[in-house]
């Protein structure tokens, strides 16, 4: 009897069980056997959008038969064929895109057209948005002497009296953008929005998952009622929103995960409502550190009229 040792690796990726906007997710394990297939998949790792060719099939595991009680079956994949998508996708425009694209460049009021076009639906606010359009274009990275990188992505952070379409704007670029994700202060935690460390649950090995920042790569991060997160969480992210990277030291794992993101984020006033009175410091419940981390700030006011 011959028996002959194939090395592979085996990963653990996020699908799409549904294909709504508001989707939901699952975690799939992707065995691969091929070594051109397994260092194809070492370039795209961590975190990108990927489409996976294989042979869908499942896996007797006996550690977790033994925990549940009675057989169970892992599902899998065997790749043969792994395809970056978000290359795809930008390769994807045809030549009348592009000549549309030139068309509308040489518009002398395309810029007006772009902020007009930013939730149509809500009346006025021409300012914020200018600062979501600007948000979600997105600037240039440098590296000046590449010595040190300096941040294209421009942070938001709207803050105002309540019913002022605050929550609105951060939906809109939810749907606008090719990849976004939408949180909010009082459902978020640090290692949410960052990456964490736990137990696979079969293996019993530290795994590193993702947090929203790091699952919002190369995208736009979402942050709504961003005044109710606590102060230790809010510092949880100032690595993330100036340096756009995220470092892990924990149970062992070392490493540093990219969060190449705009943030854009929604706040309450101090109270309820916007003193004109104050500084927007002094407005709102947030640090300085945090503060200066934002590119924008928009001040969103509930004027009322003393005639209507």
């Amino acid at each position: 009897c011959v028996y002959h040792l194939i090395p592979f690796r085996r990963y653990t990726t996020t699908i799409n069980v549904s294909r709504s906007k508001n989707r939901l997710t699952k975690l799939q394990l992707v065995v691969c056997l091929d070594r051109r297939t397994v260092s194809c998949l070492e370039i795209f790792v961590i975190l990108v959008n990927l489409e996976v060719t294989g042979v869908y099939s499942n896996n007797f595991d006996g550690a977790l038969n033994y925990k549940q009680g009675f057989p169970v079956f892992n599902t899998l994949i065997h790749a043969n064929h792994i395809t970056n998508k978000d290359k795809i996708a930008s390769s994807q425009l045809t030549d009348e895109d592009v000549k549309a694209i030139r068309e509308l460049s040489k518009d002398p009021h395309i810029a007006e057209r772009i902020f007009a076009s930013i939730a149509p639906s809500i009346y006025g606010h021409e300012y914020v948005k200018q600062a979501v359009a600007l948000a979600l274009f997105r600037g240039e990275a440098k590296n000046p002497g590449e010595k040190h990188r300096l941040r294209g992505d421009i942070n938001v952070l709207l803050c105002g009296d309540p019913g002022t379409a605050k929550s609105q704007f951060l939906r809109f670029a939810a749907h606008t953008a090719p990849r976004a994700v939408l949180t909010t202060g009082q459902g978020a935690s640090a290692v949410g929005l960052t990456a964490y460390v736990q137990r696979h649950p079969v293996t019993r090995e530290w795994t590193l998952e993702a947090g929203a920042m790091v699952l919002a790569d190369k995208g736009v991060c979402l942050i709504d009622e961003f005044d109710k997160m606590s102060d230790q969480d809010r510092t949880s992210i100032h690595e993330a929103m100036e340096q756009q990277s995220i470092s892990i030291s924990k149970a062992g794992i070392v490493t540093s995960l990219h969060a190449r993101c705009t943030v854009i984020a929604a706040a309450n006033p101090i109270g309820g409502r916007y003193n004109s009175s104050r500084t927007f410091a002094e407005n709102v419940d947030l640090t300085e550190p945090i503060l200066s981390r934002f590119d924008v700030l928009c001040v969103i006011r509930d004027t009322v009229d003393p005639v209507e």
